[in-house]
């Protein structure tokens, strides 16, 4: 999960970026976000790859194997016990 909250960083920081910048420029703060928006995605796609892999890798096993909670086991005995006397 850390991998994803990196690239999620970064991606809001280099529009962050490119939206300052736009602005500085003179563009309107509207059709500065729009730019900003295509350019950060075009770097991420670009220069991100890899850290997009390691998040989607993280979220894909988080996803697979979820951590039971404190009710789990005592869920899962009960219905065991339902099928049992079935």
């Amino acid at each position: 999960m850390k991998h994803l909250v990196i690239y999620s960083a970064v991606r809001i920081g280099i529009f962050l970026v490119a939206l300052v910048a736009l602005l500085l420029i003179g563009f309107d703060w509207v059709l500065g976000a729009v730019f900003a928006t295509g350019i950060a995605f075009a770097l991420s796609v670009i220069f991100l790859g890899g850290m997009r892999q390691r998040a989607a890798e993280s979220l894909q096993r988080r996803i697979a194997k979820p951590t039971p909670d404190a009710d789990t086991a005592h869920e899962d005995a009960q219905i065991a016990a339902q099928t049992d006397s079935e």
